[in-house]
């Protein structure tokens, strides 16, 4: 070994390497002769190792360090391809070393007419990869991809896409060019190219009807290729858009339930999230997902807890042993839920209408600590599980209430009514809040539908607020199915004071949408949001 020169100890390497054949002796051998004639390796040689080795996922931290200080000593010698695979190769390894980091992309800005397709794709997926944001860089590799159009294949598009998307660069432009240079190549896009080009348009909210529609097309022929992680970005990117796609859907639920034991918590979650947000109800499908949560349950994070549960309420599937063990699992996971978590898991459970103590006990604790985290939906979909569970927690009511003052005008139509609705239901008359909440129901009354209104009309009759008069409470207590209930309440609301003489005009522009026998206090819209899927 001692007789090789660099550049045959870094091609032996690389063979090593493209073999994907691993000899731990011979690569700790090649790894010392490196070490001792780093001086003389030239800008290949040092990419060609760093390539090998992490090619191998061979980690070794002598030759990485100093294949890096080398790397920055020699930086201006680099052109494309050495920074591609540079980069690719911290990436794969996932080593941050901020300082070649930074030399590799200050010198890729000047040498991009240098970048091959693959180096364009490759530089864009590393440097997401390590979350790097680099706007200068990722401007750069855009403008050039988009110079190069005709000349990038399927991985070159989906890595430059997944790479934007994962660094929530919504490069709307450039977006538009790869949609249609995947559309022209789409026949020859692999599973992993398809799930992750609808992964990253979804993600950076990139409506291409075209798009959507070619890669369904071409993901229904070769479905039962795709990996489990695959078949869940598909289904999530498809549900994100609210694209009901039944054929696709179909296949996704028959290759899933093929590949069942191969399923991770996330990849289950984001299946049943789909169907359920495309309101789809598959019980042979279902029952697989329950049976896989159960036994994945210990692996399950407070996401994939608090997606399950909330998709098998929204569909009304009452399994029992599921929601008993994501019970279980939750009380041990919540001080690492977010906030989405921890009001769609008390939202699930609401739902079900099976009281659950010890769980609303906890998240009631864990929800008075984060409140100040808390966005409108948040508080709303809190208040209104406690008020269907009969949980009548005064302290985070009151915790409730103060955090959403300051945010009132964030708060939608839904919000409103459904969180005075929760609050009539549990006989909380918190004044200053319900005066808050009216006139924010009057500003956002145009985008009313009947349901808010009735809800809204419910919870202003409340006793204690001053909104209403006595005679209003009567008038409520002796028609409660009186679509004159919303009426009066939409009529009251408009003379308020402070809000315009337009206001009760448009107040009886929207008696209109309430009919004869509108129902009050229904179970309000899904939560906001959903997950977000392992990166592609």
């Amino acid at each position: 070994m001692k007789d090789f020169q660099p550049q045959g100890l870094a091609n032996m390497a690389w063979a090593f390497a493209k073999l994907v054949c691993g000899n731990g002796t011979l690569l700790n051998s090649i790894s010392e002769e490196v070490l001792r004639k780093i001086e003389l390796c030239s800008p290949q040689n040092l990419v060609n190792m760093a390539w090998s080795f992490a090619r191998m996922a061979e980690l070794n931290v002598p030759l990485r360090d100093a294949i890096s200080a080398a790397a920055i000593a020699r930086i201006a010698q680099f052109q494309g391809q050495n920074i591609s695979n540079t980069a690719w190769s911290c990436a794969m390894l996932q080593f941050f070393n901020e300082p070649l980091i930074t030399a590799l992309s200050k010198q890729a800005l000047p040498t991009i007419g240098t970048f091959n397709p693959q180096d364009l794709g490759n530089t864009a997926w590393s440097f997401a990869s390590l979350v790097v944001h680099n706007e200068p860089l990722m401007a750069a590799i855009s403008a050039e991809a988009v110079r190069r159009l005709l000349d990038l294949q399927p991985q070159n598009i989906t890595n430059i896409a997944w790479a934007c998307a994962k660094l929530e660069r919504a490069d709307m432009p450039l977006f538009d060019a790869l949609a249609a240079a995947a559309i022209w190549s789409m026949a020859d896009f692999n599973p992993q190219n398809l799930a992750n080009t609808a992964w990253a348009v979804a993600t950076v909210c990139f409506h291409h009807a075209p798009l959507i529609e070619a890669i369904s097309s071409a993901s229904l022929p070769i479905i039962s290729k795709f990996l489990p992680q695959e078949l869940s970005n598909l289904a999530w990117a498809f549900a994100h858009f609210s694209y009901r796609d039944m054929p696709l859907l179909h296949a996704i639920a028959s290759a899933a339930l093929a590949k069942c034991d191969d399923l991770n918590s996330q990849d289950l979650s984001n299946i049943a999230w789909a169907c359920a947000t495309l309101g789809w109800r598959n019980e042979p499908l279902f029952d697989a997902i329950s049976a896989g949560a159960i036994a994945n349950i210990h692996e399950s994070n407070s996401q994939d807890l608090a997606n399950t549960a909330w998709s098998f309420s929204t569909l009304s599937f009452a399994d029992r042993p599921l929601f008993q063990a994501i019970s279980a699992a939750s009380l041990r996971n919540l001080s690492a839920a977010s906030p989405q978590d921890l009001t769609n898991t008390a939202w699930a459970f609401a739902v079900r209408s099976k009281r659950d103590a010890p769980l609303f006990d906890a998240i009631s604790a864990e929800a008075i600590r984060r409140l100040k985290d808390f966005i409108p939906q948040n508080h709303t979909n809190l208040a209104w599980s406690l008020a269907v569970e009969s949980f009548h927690d005064v302290p985070l009511l009151q915790a409730i209430s103060a955090a959403a003052m300051p945010m009132m005008q964030e708060f939608n139509c839904q919000n409103v009514s459904n969180t005075v609705w929760a609050l009539a239901t549990m006989g909380r008359a918190d004044v200053p809040f319900l005066d808050s909440m009216a006139a924010q129901a009057l500003a956002r009354l145009i985008e009313a539908d009947a349901q808010d209104l009735s809800n809204t009309a419910l919870g202003f009759f409340c006793p204690g607020s001053d909104i209403f008069t006595d005679d209003s409470c009567d008038i409520f207590c002796g028609h409660e199915n009186d679509p004159g209930l919303a009426a009066v309440a939409i009529r009251r609301l408009s003379l308020k004071g402070g809000v315009g003489l337009g206001a009760p005009v448009v107040a009886e522009q929207r008696l209109e949408l309430v009919p004869g026998r509108e129902v009050l206090g229904c179970v309000p819209q899904r939560p906001f949001g959903g997950p977000r899927p392992h990166r592609g």
